[in-house]
């Protein structure tokens, strides 16, 4: 396979995120045999994706399959990745059962000295969760820390957890803890939600989990996105900012959803990983944990070369991981979604 490995030299890898027009990935996790977190590989992976146009990367969230992993494991791959990523380009989900998991992790992101730290409403009980016991929850995460310096990232993606983030907790932990507070990352797919957020909220970070929401969030003064898409397409994603006008981003909207529709025929996450096997070469990017599955080698086979095709067919600055002649077996009949 042809890995493209091209310098983005927006800013400095000295710098911290930017503050507009912000491409954050949030990575997917490597794993071992033993369903451990490939530190090593972790952090040359999200070294990649910065060379490939990245501004920063999300460590074990949603598409990293974070909340499954131990606090001990997230410990030492944070460690390791920091090796080939400054602190200041990265944020930590902190997402646990326990709050004091919740708190320790936290207070790494701080000693780390990341950018902060992206915390999802609970994921259990969630048929008896109200507003004040969200508010709840966050606050005794925060004065659990009892640190001025720590930066945390709402994330709203109630299709996950089950429990949405609404205005009104994000209101109330806003004006209790104006200095820890940094943003929002809204994955809840609702474009209005997120232009009433950026209204109402327009001194906090807002960044999109939906991709197609982009060029109009991006118009409407949001900051960017933390996204799943970019570990598989970031130079595409990066030229689509790069466009510098809502009407030229949206030109982009639809090759990226050409490449998003391959990947969408399974669950995300496996597909994801698939692609990243693909590219790399090596099988052990394919490993997902329990209790997410693996794909069907055939469907990954016809998948993988689809995607192959797709990427060879973008103007050659776009292409992240194949050239024109990554093309997979002729025997392979691809499957058209």
């Amino acid at each position: 396979m042809a890995v493209y490995m091209r310098s983005h030299s927006k800013e400095s890898d000295a710098t911290g995120l930017p503050a507009a027009d912000c491409l954050i990935v949030a990575a997917a996790t490597p794993i071992t045999a033993e369903l451990r977190p490939d530190a090593a590989r972790l952090r040359e992976h999200c070294r990649n994706l910065m060379e490939l146009g990245c501004d920063g990367v999300t460590l074990f969230g949603t598409t990293g399959e974070g909340s499954e992993f131990s606090v001990a494991d997230r410990f030492a791959a944070l460690a390791e990745v920091l090796k080939g990523v400054p602190p200041k380009r990265a944020i930590a989900s902190i997402g646990a059962m326990a709050i004091p998991d919740v708190v320790e992790l936290a207070r790494a992101t701080i000693d780390l000295g990341l950018d902060g730290a992206l915390l999802m409403p609970p994921c259990i009980y969630r048929g008896g969760i109200t507003e004040d016991g969200t508010f709840r929850f966050y606050a005794r995460v925060i004065e659990g820390v009892g640190d001025d310096r720590l930066r945390l990232y709402l994330y709203h993606f109630p299709d996950i957890c089950g429990v949405p983030l609404t205005p009104n907790v994000i209101r109330r932990l806003d004006e209790r803890f104006p200095k820890i507070i940094a943003g929002v990352k809204d994955s809840g797919g609702d474009v209005d939600f997120t232009e009433a957020l950026l209204r109402r909220f327009s001194h906090l970070s807002i960044l999109t989990g939906t991709e197609v929401h982009l060029p109009q969030i991006l118009a409407s003064g949001g900051r960017g996105t933390i996204c799943g898409l970019a570990n598989t397409m970031p130079r595409l994603l990066r030229a689509m900012f790069d466009a510098g006008n809502a009407f030229e981003r949206r030109k982009f909207i639809p090759h990226m959803l050409s490449g998003d529709n391959i990947l969408s025929r399974r669950p995300f996450i496996a597909s994801t990983k698939a692609v990243l096997a693909d590219a790399f070469d090596h099988a052990g990017w394919r490993r997902v944990l329990p209790p997410m599955a693996e794909l069907p080698v055939l469907e990954e086979q016809r998948m993988t070369a689809d995607f192959r095709r797709w990427e060879a067919g973008l103007p050659a600055a776009w292409r992240s991981f194949y050239d024109d002649a990554a093309f997979a077996d002729p025997k392979v009949v691809p499957l058209r979604g």
